[in-house]
């Protein structure tokens, strides 16, 4: 008995060997037959084998399981390989039948037909007595609408159908894909239930989950565009009842949500309850988040339609006094620029919807609302509305108070568009240190103040055009403190109005001082100009030495590390060779050590190390005096060039005019040691000594500065007395007396007398 047991068993394992080798295509028609009962449609198979080891049943190849005719023309499913047992009925009776169907490599179309019902529930109205259980493993599982094929699809798709008496029992588990999108990396959906028949429309008892997957591919199922929001979603619901009245319960949790452009920041996550309906043959779908506490902060309902068509969906969400330091996570997470010390507090309320005809829009309303940034004290406001429409938020003008200080702030802000903020602040009167509070420290102007008052208005807008943004605006400055590059201490502005025009900036009725010198004026900031810095200033009274003070980081580069920097192989600073200005400048009273100088006007052109004073118009101690300065700073210590006259200068009872150019260089006395001119000079009614009048006198001249003194030499003369005219020339003698060496009628004369006056008297 024994050896005839193991002789039947060694027969099995050959037949089963054996049998995918045998002739199995007479049977052919008989299993298309049996399918066809099973299935409840046509079915054409390719190749068959027989299958014994797994049980006795067939391998077909190349299955093409059509459509029922209410669904269309297409053919239901494409198999690559079908794996068909037989039910052990068949063994006894002359009717094929099949107990299960395992399918690979297959693509099946799932059609919801013009009428409502999906091809699915006409595979399922037969009797399920007659219907095989079937599995599907890393299949592909297609959505048509009539004729139409969505872009949706489930791809590695596994099925599980196991029929009974009264009902039908399935798994499903597939990952959801579009055929518009490349490279796609959604998680899987799992579909666990049963449909039960219940004399009318089927019953399903379903659970579905949705494991981990990134939020950018959900929405990009959604919409191919995305949002550009990353970070990890998960769900699970619990799904009930008719098809076209499906009862909908479930948990949603959402981690680790940030841009596009940002990594991940870990944190807690949201966990949302949510409810509603879903209608397979009406495709759509209702939701709405649950919670126990009965004054929730949130609820968001959803709305979507056309489910696997062409999607279209809205979402509310409805606030109601949600605590505003929520929010603040929520935009920081989102946005990653807002620095974790920065806190807030009160309440917001409102309402917001999305949808993807009209985008974001809704309105938000904030009380009793305090934000606290760093180093910083907290900007508070009582209420502030904001109204969101067409992807933009704007904010209604809302009154920001910080301490005893305040100011009105209103604005819009277009996401997700380059340069999309729009911004204007108003104040009667705000410091410079808490407008910084206000981040808004980048105001033209008020960016280089450190100290002082701020009155007016000022608005920031940037565009697609413009993304780096500009500022325009109406204000004045009182009592401020502006750093200059290259003056030794800050200008003190007591007053000036400012006006801004993007990137242009004028400023009038300027009252200000620089050290010791106040002085009243107008600027004009021109970038695209030759001469970007254009300006007037007219200065009361000033004094050279403390010129040269303010000065000192232009004027006098000998000494610490600028002056090595100049020196050696390092180049000037960009600020000092960039500087491009143009302006008049006036100075009433100017004293130069026991000179008096004014300076009716002048023209300055500043073009990096050449300073240029044009068209000089003035006096010294009321000697008119006109001509061009040129200020070389290219140096350690600067030099000075002057070309241009002195009139009338009072000498010996007559008048001098001078025409010609004087050079120097260095600071303070050195500039008069190193003094050296040259020119013409001319004379009228000079009484030389007691016993000598020049009726007129011409001639060269050159002055240098010796240690006794001014010296003069002079050349070419020609000198009218009574009516000779005598040539010849002179020069200052090692006592300061100034000698005369004249040629006339043939004799030699000498005259002796005082030097020519040092400075103009």
């Amino acid at each position: 008995m024994k050896r005839l047991i193991i002789v039947a068993l060694l027969v099995v394992i050959a037949l089963g060997i054996a049998a995918p080798y045998l002739e199995a295509d007479r049977f052919r028609p008989g299993i298309e037959r049996a399918l066809e009962r099973g299935l409840g449609r046509k079915v054409e198979v390719g190749a068959v084998h027989f299958k014994l080891l797994t049980g006795p049943g067939f391998t077909l190849d190349n299955v093409v399981i059509h459509e029922d005719a209410r669904a269309g023309i297409e053919p239901f499913a494409y198999v690559g390989t079908l794996d068909a047992r037989m039910a052990l009925k068949t063994l006894f009776s002359r009717k094929l039948a099949f107990s299960s169907l395992h399918i690979n490599d297959a693509s099946i179309n799932l059609v919801k037909t013009a009428d409502g019902p999906w091809n699915l529930q006409f595979l399922a109205r037969g009797d399920p007595s007659t219907m095989p259980s079937i599995k599907m493993r890393g299949g592909r599982v297609n959505f048509k609408f009539g004729d139409s094929k969505s872009v949706f699809y489930f791809n590695d798709a596994d099925l599980d159908v196991a029929p009974d008496a009264d009902s039908v029992g399935f798994r499903f588990s597939g990952a959801p894909s579009r055929t518009d999108l490349s490279a796609q990396n959604f998680g899987h959906f799992f579909v666990r239930g049963v449909s039960r028949n219940a004399g009318g429309e089927p019953r399903l008892e379903l659970k579905i989950e949705l494991e981990r997957s990134p939020i950018d591919e959900i929405t990009r199922v959604l919409d191919r565009r995305g949002f550009g929001v990353h970070g990890i979603v998960a769900l699970e619901a619990q799904v009930s009842g008719p098809p076209s009245k499906l009862e909908v319960t479930g948990q949603l949790r959402i981690d680790d949500v940030h841009r596009w452009d940002l990594l991940p920041q870990r944190g807690g996550g949201w966990r949302f309850g949510y409810a509603g309906m879903l209608d397979l043959r009406g495709e759509t779908l209702e939701l709405h988040t649950t919670t126990d506490a009965p004054n929730a902060p949130l609820e968001v309902r959803l709305h979507a339609r056309e489910l696997l068509s062409a999607p279209q969906w809205d979402v509310d969400a409805q606030l109601k006094q949600m605590p505003v330091a929520t929010a603040l996570e929520v935009v920081r997470h989102m946005s990653g620029t807002l620095p974790e010390q920065l806190a807030a507090t009160g309440s917001m309320s409102g309402a917001v919807r999305y949808s993807a005809a009209d985008g974001l829009t809704g309105k938000l309303e904030l009380d009793d609302a305090s934000v606290t940034l760093p180093e910083a004290d907290p900007l508070r406001t009582t209420h502030a509305v904001a109204a969101i429409e067409a992807d933009a938020i704007s904010l209604d003008r809302t009154t920001v108070s910080l301490g005893e200080e305040s100011a009105e702030i209103e604005g819009s802000y277009v996401f997700g568009k380059p340069g999309g903020l729009d911004l204007k602040i108003v104040t009667r009167g705000l410091s410079v240190e808490a407008l910084q509070s206000f981040r808004l420290a980048a105001i033209p102007m008020v960016d280089r103040t450190s100290q002082g008052k701020w009155r007016g208005w000022a608005r920031y807008r940037a565009s697609e055009e413009t993304a780096a943004g500009e500022w325009s605006g109406e204000y004045e400055l009182q009592n401020a403190s502006i750093a200059i590059e290259g003056l030794a201490e800050p200008l003190r502005v007591q007053s000036a109005a400012v006006s801004l025009h993007g990137a242009r900036v004028s400023v009038t009725k300027l009252r200000a001082q620089a050290g010791q010198i106040p002085f009243t004026g107008e600027y004009r900031w021109e970038p695209a100009a030759t001469w970007p810095h254009k300006f007037k200033l007219d200065i009361a009274q000033a004094d050279s030495a403390e010129f040269e003070r303010l000065w000192a980081p232009v004027l006098d580069r000998s000494r610490g590390f600028f002056a090595r920097a100049l020196l050696g192989s390092a180049p000037l600073p960009a600020w000092f060779k960039t500087r491009r200005a143009d302006g008049v400048v006036s100075v009433t009273a100017l004293t130069i050590g026991d000179t008096a100088v004014a300076i009716q006007s002048a023209r300055v052109l500043w073009d990096g190390s050449l300073v240029r004073l044009v068209g000089v118009k003035g006096s010294v101690n009321d000697v008119p005096l006109m001509g061009n300065l040129e200020l070389d700073l290219s140096k350690s210590a600067p030099r000075y060039r002057f070309t241009g006259k002195l009139e009338e200068l009072a000498y010996k009872g007559g008048k001098l005019d001078f025409d010609g150019w004087l050079e120097t260089e260095g600071n303070g006395a050195d500039l008069v040691a190193n003094a050296h001119a040259e020119g013409r000079v001319h004379g009228r009614t000079i009484s030389f000594t007691p016993d000598a009048d020049f009726r007129a006198v011409a001639g060269c001249f050159e002055m240098s500065m010796a240690s006794g003194g001014l010296r003069w030499k002079l050349s070419g003369l020609e000198v009218k007395q009574s009516l000779d005219t005598l040539y010849g020339q002179g020069a200052t003698q090692a006592d300061g007396r100034l000698v005369l060496d004249l040629t006339g009628r043939g004799r030699q004369m000498r005259f002796t007398g005082g030097a020519v006056v040092p400075a103009p008297q």
